[in-house]
């Protein structure tokens, strides 16, 4: 018999400890909670996440409608081991200012191609198209296609010049932020002012085949710091050369 209750004491007293310890875990947890929640500014975080993934669908939009790549967010393994939930506030922040810099950024940006059409000749050193008899430097890239199509510009600006421009025959010239210049040439027509603040995308001209030209086409350029740079740096696909 004393044995017996001898028993019930220790499981007794060790079920005492145990829900002592239980509990006390449970409160610390219940404390750890609290205190995220008041440090944790939940609209706000839901508000700032919410404008990242408006950022981003922005910044894809943008990307798509000048045939570039994605922003693809992978899972990067994890948060870091040291990573408290209470800085989310401010990690919300930080990521949301990174994503407004880079689309003002990519605004500045002649990113992508002002016309759909096939290049029909590259940035650089060609045969002469004129007489097929030797070589010239090419300044710019050409884009066939049909007269009358569409022309936009690649990034926001202001239109330094709009009008005929010897070989260039009807041109717009599109000055950019940083020092970066735009030039679309051999135009039918002009749909633009100089002076006239332009956006990404806008329409700023008809493809034609005036001034210097085979064909009817677009002529098109970048100019950084006032020289000439190959406008493929700012396409997303492989194109092909084909000097006619």
């Amino acid at each position: 018999m004393f044995i017996t209750l001898l028993i019930v004491a220790f499981f007794s007293v060790s079920g005492l400890l145990i829900y002592q310890n239980t509990s006390r875990l449970y409160q610390e947890r219940l404390d750890r909670a609290n205190f995220i929640r008041n440090q944790i500014d939940v609209h706000k975080a839901l508000t700032t996440f919410s404008s990242i993934d408006s950022g981003i669908y922005r910044l894809n939009y943008f990307l798509q409608e000048r045939g570039l790549e994605q922003l693809k967010i992978e899972n990067a393994g994890g948060v870091a081991s040291d990573f408290e939930i209470i800085h989310i506030n401010r990690l919300g922040d930080f990521y949301n200012s990174q994503i407004n810099s880079l689309e003002e950024t990519l605004n500045d940006l002649p990113l992508g191609k002002p016309y759909h059409g096939r290049i029909t000749s590259d940035f650089g050193y060609r045969r002469n198209p004129f007489s097929g008899r030797g070589r010239e430097f090419h300044s710019g890239i050409d884009l066939r296609g049909a007269i009358g199509d569409s022309i936009k510009t690649t990034g926001d600006g202001v239109v330094s010049f709009a009008g005929s421009n010897g070989g260039y025959g009807r041109c717009v010239i599109i000055d950019h932020n940083n020092n970066v210049q735009t030039l679309y040439a051999h135009l039918q027509g002009l749909l633009v002012e100089e002076g006239q603040q332009v956006s990404g995308g806008e329409i700023i001209g008809l493809l034609g085949n005036s001034g210097r030209s085979t064909g009817p086409h677009l002529h098109y350029e970048i100019k950084l710091n006032d020289i000439k740079i190959n406008p493929k740096q700012f396409f997303n696909f492989e194109t092909e050369q084909n000097y006619d």
